[in-house]
């Protein structure tokens, strides 16, 4: 799995985690991401973005990150 092109939410036993996902929570990401994208003045806003933790691969619903965090991450 290491090879793979994405990341996989894994717990801390390297177990990889599966939420279900209904309308509702697809639903009010949307809105959140779109709250965010109307008030931030620079940077991005990205739904299901995998974050590298010391306990796994953690996988966030929206994130903004700053215009010099994608520059420093190449993205």
């Amino acid at each position: 799995m290491q090879d793979l092109p994405f990341k996989i939410e894994l717990n801390e036993w390297g177990n990889i985690v599966m939420s279900p996902v209904s309308n509702r929570h697809a639903f009010i990401q949307t809105m959140l991401a779109n709250l965010i994208d109307r008030r931030k003045r620079e940077g991005f806003v990205l739904m299901e973005c995998s974050i590298g933790t010391s306990r796994g691969v953690k996988v966030a619903d929206v994130i903004w990150g700053s215009d010099d965090f994608f520059s420093r991450n190449e993205l």
